[in-house]
């Protein structure tokens, strides 16, 4: 019904993937998929763990899960140079 993955490297990892299907939805499974991935990366040494997202909703389930804005980043893809 909801997944996530991560993948740590030298104390950190990203939480990723994290989904949950469309009939599943708005059932919390997405904040409990990111909360054990978090707590299965501490318990196993991870020592930083972060995130990202483009939607202010999913900066308030994160934000409700214990995260904080650490920093900002820009994301330009597919865009033609401009001279």
């Amino acid at each position: 019904l909801a997944v996530g993955h991560y993948h740590p490297a030298n104390g950190a990892t990203e939480i990723g993937g994290v989904g949950t299907l469309p009939t599943a939805r708005r059932q919390g499974l997405a904040a409990a998929v990111t909360a054990a991935l978090a707590t299965h990366a501490r318990d196993h040494g991870v020592h930083t763990v972060f995130l990202a997202y483009a939607e202010d909703v999913i900066a308030r389930v994160y934000t409700r899960l214990g995260f904080r804005p650490a920093d900002v980043t820009l994301l330009i893809a597919n865009q033609p140079a401009r001279s």
